[in-house]
């Protein structure tokens, strides 16, 4: 069956990874945390639908998705927004795509199914971060003109706007709660997800 659905997930590397947690934990339970995050995601988008990708040039980010059974997209690009916009040319035959953040922690398989009905109706889908970043994005609509950084979903909406392409913004927690600072990272301890109270540490 050919796959229709494309998602990405760009992780940078392991190396000091939610850098803003290191007064709380470690930062071997933040490589830790970190590549359960992906884990999770790469579990609840799983569809007969999907093809799932973790997009990074790093080797120890690649290893880890080897033996994991995950699927990697290493580019020749540098930096994330040149990286997203080659996965996504490099990949122009499916029908819908979403470039998901690797640290959205609550996002289970009821609330991927409800993203990706969205991005099936919608030409774009996009959620905004506590501080106006973009934790994920989608549709089915192609776009290619990513400003990942700060206030990335005020430059995104700005865009579409200008060329007239109509998007919803979804509000759900699920999908604007990252794991950024230390007030989330206690607000998410508060509320473990499922996935993360059947990792032993």
């Amino acid at each position: 069956m050919k796959k229709t659905f494309l998602i990405g997930i760009p992780i940078r590397d392991f190396d000091n990874p939610m850098s803003r947690l290191s007064n709380l934990i470690s930062k071997e339970k933040r490589v830790d945390l970190s590549k359960n995050l992906i884990i999770n995601l790469e579990s609840v988008f799983s569809d007969t639908k999907t093809d799932i990708y973790v997009v990074s040039n790093n080797n120890a980010v690649k290893s880890f998705c080897n033996i994991n059974n995950v699927n990697v997209f290493k580019t020749d690009q540098h930096g994330l927004n040149e990286e997203i916009e080659y996965f996504l040319s490099m990949n122009e035959n499916y029908k819908n795509w979403t470039i998901v953040h690797g640290d959205l922690p609550y996002i289970t398989k009821h609330y991927a199914r409800i993203w990706m009905n969205l991005c099936e109706s919608e030409d774009i889908v996009i959620a905004a971060s506590k501080d106006n970043g973009t934790p994920i994005f989608g549709g089915s609509k192609m776009y290619n003109n990513f400003l990942y950084g700060k206030d990335s979903f005020i430059k995104h909406t700005d865009i579409l706007k200008k060329e007239n392409t109509s998007y919803k913004r979804v509000f759900h927690k699920e999908f604007n709660f990252e794991i950024d600072d230390e007030k989330d990272y206690l607000d998410f301890i508060k509320h473990k997800p499922r996935w993360y109270k059947k990792i032993i540490y």
